[in-house]
């Protein structure tokens, strides 16, 4: 048996302890002791929980995050990380090494899974990397919490073949594929929601068909602080826009009905629209014709979609979706303010574009003189607009820009995390050619089942995020490169090779020259360079 298959079918002895990254505090210096792991005893699991190996992270700028906060990261909910430390990872692959009595009759050491990471039990959000802690050491353990929580089992079965970091990996790419797949209410709530309608019109009608509803004009005259489920606008002016978004309750939405009567700007809060998920429909005379227009939810077949500041690993994970989904489209355009990360999209997809005759362009400002320029290059890629724009930075600004390239009845897909009070300035005629924003945050059980069919379908290739990979020791420096950019991808690290240093695959032909052949032509990662990386560094 070699030391691999070994490894996969958890013949060889369990230690005595066990290496993690504990998180102490806010704080970089507050990540290990003295910038190092702890050294921790490997315990049997009690009755109620189960051992699981980590074989493989994927680390993410959520978990800079919790660096960031400590013990304020509302996930935390104010724990006390100095005296009750937690350990951070929650994309990463794992194996079953031994079980609670509990548990015997539905898991066996070898059985393999990956975390979904948003785990609730009796309604609270206990979420894994977070309060339970992760993957960012050996091995870790899981209670009912995961195992018995509101939704079953948070642990997703991975079939025997399917390669560590390709599982791992799935995690991230369900928040990609939960951005396209909000199904989103379309018209009004029903008779025990709370509308409002604004008309200068004869309400008659609307009151017919909406007994409950909330009757006022445009003026606004009696505005008081009251929330609303629903807002319907007849004839919509920057100042009703205005003064009412902050009136929608969380899940409400606005229904603007005809042109826009005055031009202007209206200032809306993007970090609600992704958390909160408000929207604003716009583009026709009636409700019923807003419904017919805003019920698309994923990127349009045979259009154009334009990917803003997506050079970082997100990003990319978007662009290699647009190239090989089935309906996807057929001009994609990319932009990043790196244009180093831009040549890697490039060397990384561009053969698979052309294979499939789509047309792959990337932009970055400093090719320009100005910035007038830049936006020029990019419109002329789509001249009537773009049916999809996705923002990938953080900056309320790019919100504001993603309007003005989307043709009408577009989308704008934010999938930037703005926090809730970031507002950005947006043209209401924007909103009332029927451009769409929408926004999530993490991802479902049910997303995440999907991509992991789909890898193991073969029909989507989470390696070709792996920008990077190291051993459990490099995990910290790992963390650090995640925060400065410092790789166009994803890091992946393998808790069980703790020497491994932290590297680029690009860097791997001269360090490792033995995985050399085990890359693609394109130089991506592989279940088969894993496979030799895992066999000659294992102990």
């Amino acid at each position: 048996m070699s030391k691999l298959d070994a490894y996969r079918n958890i013949q060889i002895p369990l230690p005595k302890k066990y290496v993690a990254w504990q998180v102490f505090g806010a704080g970089f210096e507050k990540l290990g002791r003295n910038g190092q792991p702890q050294t921790l005893e490997l315990r049997p699991p009690k009755p109620n929980e189960i051992l699981l190996r980590v074989d493989a992270l994927g680390l993410c700028l959520s978990d800079i995050k919790i660096i960031n906060q400590g013990s304020g990261h509302p996930r935390l909910r104010g724990r006390n990380l100095a005296k009750d430390p937690t350990v951070l990872g929650h994309e990463c692959a794992v194996t079953v090494a031994m079980v609670g009595d509990r548990w015997l009759d539905q898991f066996k050491p070898g059985d393999r899974y990956i975390v979904q990471a948003d785990i609730y039990f009796h309604g609270l959000g206990f979420a894994f990397g977070y309060l339970i802690p992760g993957g960012m050491g050996q091995y870790t353990y899981l209670d009912e919490r995961g195992l018995e929580g509101d939704e079953g089992c948070y642990l997703l079965p991975v079939k025997p073949e399917t390669g560590y970091s390709e599982a791992a990996l799935a995690e991230p790419w369900a928040c990609v594929e939960m951005s396209y797949n909000l199904h989103d209410r379309v018209e009004p709530g029903d008779a025990k929601s709370r509308l409002l309608i604004v008309t200068d019109e004869d309400p008659t009608d609307w009151l017919e068909a909406n007994p409950h509803a909330v009757i006022m004009r445009r003026d606004l005259e009696g505005l008081n602080e009251e929330l609303y489920d629903d807002i319907v606008v007849v004839g919509p002016t920057p100042r009703v826009v205005n003064d009412l978004a902050p009136r929608l309750k969380k899940g409400g939405a606005m229904f603007l009905l005809g042109r826009e009567q005055e031009e202007g700007p209206v200032s809306l809060d993007i970090g609600r629209i992704h958390y909160e998920n408000l929207r604003f429909y716009g583009g026709a005379e009636t409700v019923d014709g807003l419904a017919e227009i805003h019920t698309r939810h994923d990127l349009m077949q045979g259009g154009s979609a334009l990917f803003i500041g997506a050079g970082g690993p997100m990003g990319q994970m978007h662009v290699q979706r647009a190239l090989e989904i089935a309906h996807g489209p057929k001009v994609v355009v990319v932009t990043d303010l790196d244009r180093s990360r831009l040549d890697h999209i490039e060397q990384r997809f561009g053969e698979m574009a052309r294979a499939k005759g789509i047309i792959l362009k990337t932009f970055a400002p400093t090719q320009f003189a100005s910035r007038d320029e830049n936006d020029s290059a990019v419109r002329a890629e789509s001249p009537e607009g773009y049916s999809d724009v996705v923002v990938l930075a953080p900056v309320p600004a790019l919100v504001a820009s993603a309007m003005t390239f989307a043709a009408d009845n577009g989308f704008v897909n934010v999938f930037a995390g703005l926090g809730i009070g970031s507002n950005a300035s947006i043209r209401l005629s924007d909103l009332c050619r029927g451009i769409k924003i929408v926004g999530s945050s993490g991802s479902r059980i049910s997303d995440l089942r999907k991509v992991l069919r789909m890898v193991e379908a073969g029909e989507l290739n989470t390696n070709l995020s792996v920008a990077a990979i190291g051993g459990l020791n490099a995990a910290r420096e790992g963390l650090e490169g995640v925060k400065s950019a410092r790789f166009p991808g994803k890091t992946v690290i393998y808790p069980h090779i703790l020497e491994l240093p932290l590297m680029g695959i690009d860097e791997i032909p001269a360090r490792i020259p033995e995985l050399k052949d085990k890359l693609t032509a394109q130089g991506a990662w592989t279940k088969q360079a894993e496979a030799a990386l895992l066999e000659r560094f294992l102990k």
